[in-house]
């Protein structure tokens, strides 16, 4: 289900997320070589219709065209069959962000799961050196990084790309906390799709970590960061609404 190329196939710097499912075969990681042995690993498309990843990528990689990355970089390339539909997921398949290799969700016995562990002894492998996880939100929230620990190597990654960090442990199977076993691992949230502003911020991000020579231990300054924890997810049913009324008191 998994294809494993070391080098980038034509046309893939310049495609809608659409038009990927021409280029690539399914989900494909890429390994491409750099200056420093030890890769970055990028995920994106993990969500069909989150697109801003790969259009990061593509910026970052044009930039590169004719010269040798600072770091070697890792792309794994999610749910290509989704993106070329515009949607999260295809019915019929999981969500690609819930069956990583932890707790919960990502111990399953689908061709997805398998693939995810794959995807993780490769990068085990390899000595993964960070994970950059990229996604979209559907409402106007402010530009954020996730992590699963509270470790200062973790800390100072998410702060490079936000002041604003959420530590989570909930939902599961989720691929920054099966990454977070290996490595620093980041979901970085960054708007809405199809705003420019989020993918030249991500390109950013994954450019100044093919940069960093190491993530320090010490631990960060408190004013340099707003520290939140998620507690608590809220579901509701189907015929449910929701909505905030004024405070009049």
């Amino acid at each position: 289900m998994l294809t494993i190329l070391d080098q980038l196939p034509d046309g893939l710097l310049h495609c809608e997320a659409r038009d990927l499912q021409r280029i690539l075969p399914g989900p494909t990681l890429v390994h491409l070589p750099g200056q420093h042995a030890a890769p970055l690993f990028v995920s994106v498309l993990l969500h069909g219709n989150e697109t801003t990843g790969l259009t990061a990528i593509q910026g970052l990689l044009r930039k590169y065209d004719g010269h040798k990355l600072p770091r070697s970089l890792s792309i794994f390339f999610g749910n290509i069959s989704a993106a070329a539909q515009g949607k999260r997921h295809l019915d019929g398949q999981p969500d690609y962000n819930r069956i990583w290799p932890s707790a919960g969700d990502g111990t399953g016995d689908l061709p997805e799961h398998r693939m995810m562990h794959q995807v993780v002894d490769e990068m085990r492998a390899r000595k993964v050196f960070a994970s950059i996880d990229i996604h979209n939100n559907t409402g106007l929230n402010p530009h954020y990084g996730c992590i699963n620990r509270r470790e200062p190597r973790f800390f100072h990654l998410a702060t490079l790309f936000s002041r604003t960090v959420v530590y989570f442990i909930r939902p599961t199977g989720v691929q920054s906390l099966a990454f977070a076993e290996l490595c620093p691992a980041i979901t970085v949230e960054c708007g809405k799709p199809n705003q420019p502003f989020g993918a030249d911020h991500a390109r950013d991000f994954v450019d100044t970590c093919l940069h960093l020579e190491a993530l320090p231990d010490k631990p960060v300054d408190t004013h340099a960061m707003n520290l939140f924890h998620t507690v608590a997810t809220i579901t509701l049913r189907n015929e449910a609404s929701a909505g905030f009324a004024a405070d009049d008191q």
